[in-house]
């Protein structure tokens, strides 16, 4: 006798499917994946809220932010306070102002399909100024700094503090 799989299992293990293809960086399964356990799922549920989360998260990964927007908004009217917390805090990142990139400090993240297909380029140098012209960094000496060495400054302030007091006390008496 064959165990029938409820709607709600088969949701459940798409979904589980599907986190594990995102975090692999499988973007599109991920979305088919989701996309497919959202049509299962009662979406006022905890796991159908977490199918929706994660799939504005694969819409926005595959540059589909208005999708991912949309879902937010729909999930800011979600019974659990937890999911329209993130749904709101998720809609802060989706449509906040993209920053500009400053050229030599931001790198971009590759998508990697699998280890071996990996290429890595090549970082290009700014071309403003040559080698010779760029400053180089400050270099910092790591040694100890010699103490036996005589400090002349703190013994002529010695001195004057000792004759100001001097000149003090004997004005006074």
């Amino acid at each position: 006798m064959s165990e029938e799989v409820s709607a709600e299992q088969l949701a459940s293990q798409l979904y589980q499917e599907g986190v594990s293809n995102f975090e692999n960086g499988n973007y599109h399964q991920t979305l088919a994946l989701l996309e497919r356990a959202r049509t299962l799922a009662i979406l006022e549920t905890t796991l159908g809220a977490e199918i929706l989360i994660w799939l504005a998260n694969a819409y926005d990964a595959v540059g589909k932010t208005e999708e991912a927007i949309a879902i937010c908004r729909s999930l800011k009217k979600h019974p659990v306070n937890s999911v329209r917390k993130s749904a709101r805090y998720m809609l802060g990142i989706f449509t906040a102002p993209q920053l500009s990139k400053l050229e030599g400090v931001v790198s971009e993240v590759p998508v990697i399909q699998s280890p071996d297909t990996y290429q890595s380029k090549p970082i290009p140098r700014s071309k403003s100024l040559s080698d010779t012209e760029r400053k180089p960094f400050r270099e910092v000496s790591l040694e100890k700094p010699n103490t036996n060495s005589s400090n002349n400054f703190l013994w002529v302030a010695i001195a004057i503090t000792l004759l100001l007091l001097a000149i003090w006390v004997a004005k006074s008496i």
